[in-house]
């Protein structure tokens, strides 16, 4: 496709220099058509076919290829969450040292109009944006390299009515060409002067996006702040309004420290480095062989702690046993006892035996209590045979046993699962608590040694990168 050069006039602040005062900040008035402008014949020369040619450093402009498949164009909020981020991984394809990005503004355009000839941002206007945020940081971000730049995109077909033109930054002069913004006049207008030189893109799509430099801190460049206007195609006979997206971006290039002056200091620093590491890998494995032999320590530990476990519960069934034994034998006694004196109390009241019998009975509530037990079923046992015979006596005696026997195997079985269960219960919940907190330990302990790993790692390669570039640059 051939290039298209169009001849059309731009609008141009029309008024004098004295007086004006500049006020720091961008006005919010929006730009006016051609209100007190003086409109002259320019010629705006296509960049189709040779748009590589362009750069930022150089002319402080570049139209570059980047389609998109986002088309949620009215909603704002979806801007910012898809097409921001799209246009800021397209800003560290294009831009060198894109360290930081900080969207300032989007807007979407309708260019109804030619807008005059302007810059959105004096030098000024921008240390006083950053001023407002923070002063500390804005300080240090200004000892490297600031850059606005403008990403302007087509969103609704090809620009075929209107279009956007940029001149050369290399022509412009910010102390003479841009006004000094005056509190009731347009700000940031540009008066006129031979020498400016403007660019456009014929047929610009929705593919098709421009960056442009507002500013750039770095003086050294050749460019460091492009004018801008918009302006109607000749010869066209459509009516449709064109439509666009404009997002403008601070890129921050942070301040690089000096370059080591001599060969020997920067591998002297490599070889610390390396050494640093090696000593640091060392520590890792020790720890590492440190934190092994710790958890085989606890192994044992538990183990032990299991055995001894073990033996706890073995003596704990004997202690039982032994227990249910001697409370047998104490009921066989004190049913002895009882029966003794049952036996022998009522025809041998001075009998010495049956005295330290009833001295012992009322001196032991166990066997008191007993005996009285004794006596109403002796009574009841009486009662009975004198109405049913002597074989109720068998009768009743079975009955007793039975329900003594069944009481007892009860209260074994209650007894040992209560026992079982608390020991349990302890051992397993204080074992699981011992075994987390240090596996805790041992984990931070790993990670953070890791991570000093890595650390030292990166600073190595930095290093040596560092150092090659030297080399190359020699």
């Amino acid at each position: 496709m051939l290039p298209k050069d169009v001849h059309v006039r731009l609008h141009y602040l029309n008024g004098q220099r004295n007086g004006e005062k500049e006020t720091g900040k961008p006005s919010k008035t929006k730009l006016s058509c051609a209100v007190n402008a003086l409109s002259v014949l320019e010629t705006i020369h296509d960049v189709r076919g040779a748009h590589e040619e362009f750069n930022l450093d150089l002319q402080g402009f570049r139209f570059v290829r980047a389609p998109t498949k986002f088309e949620g164009w009215a909603s704002k909020q979806e801007i910012t969450k898809v097409y921001v981020p799209e246009i800021e991984n397209l800003l560290r394809q294009e831009v060198d040292g894109c360290d930081e990005i900080h969207v300032v503004s989007i807007e979407g355009l309708d260019h109804c109009c030619n807008q005059p000839v302007h810059v959105d941002y004096t030098a000024s206007s921008v240390e006083s944006l950053l001023h407002e945020t923070d002063e500390t940081k804005a300080n240090y971000l200004l000892t490297g390299r600031v850059r606005l730049i403008n990403i302007w995109r087509p969103i609704k077909g090809v620009m075929s009515r209107s279009s956007i033109a940029i001149a050369d930054g290399r022509g412009v002069d910010s102390l003479k060409d841009i006004s000094k913004v005056d509190t009731g006049t347009p700000v940031r207008h540009v008066r006129y002067r031979d020498g400016y030189h403007w660019y456009y893109m014929s047929e610009q799509a929705e593919k098709d996006v421009v960056l442009f430099k507002t500013y750039d801190s770095d003086k050294s460049q050749p460019s460091s702040t492009c004018l801008r206007a918009t302006f109607d195609i000749p010869n066209t006979a459509t009516d449709m309004l064109s439509e666009t997206i404009e997002i403008r971006a601070l890129i921050f290039t942070h301040p690089v420290s000096k370059q080591v002056a001599h060969d020997q200091q920067s591998e002297e620093e490599v070889e610390m480095l390396k050494r640093k590491i090696t000593s640091l890998s060392d520590e890792i494995s020790e720890s590492q062989a440190l934190i092994r032999a710790g958890l085989n320590l606890r192994q044992w530990e538990s183990s032990k702690t299991a055995e001894q476990m073990r033996h706890l519960i073995s003596d704990r069934d004997h202690a039982r046993t032994e227990s249910l034994s001697l409370s047998m034998q104490l009921n066989y006694l004190e049913d002895w006892i009882t029966n003794l004196y049952m036996l022998w109390g009522p025809s041998c009241h001075y009998d010495p035996l049956v005295e330290r019998l009833q001295h012992l009975i009322s001196s032991t509530p166990r066997l008191y209590q007993r005996l009285g037990q004794t006596r109403q079923a002796h009574a009841s046992l009486v009662q009975n045979m004198g109405m049913y015979g002597p074989d109720v006596e068998i009768l009743l005696l079975r009955r007793q046993l039975q329900a003594q026997h069944t009481e007892n195997k009860r209260l074994k079985a209650r007894i040992k699962a209560q026992v079982e269960d608390g020991m349990d219960e302890v051992f397993d919940s204080t074992l699981q608590t011992t075994v987390e907190y240090e596996r805790g330990r041992d984990d931070s302990v790993i990670e953070g040694l890791r991570w000093e790993m890595q650390r030292l790692h990166e600073a190595l390669e930095a290093k040596t990168s560092e150092k090659e570039k030297s080399a190359e640059a020699a």
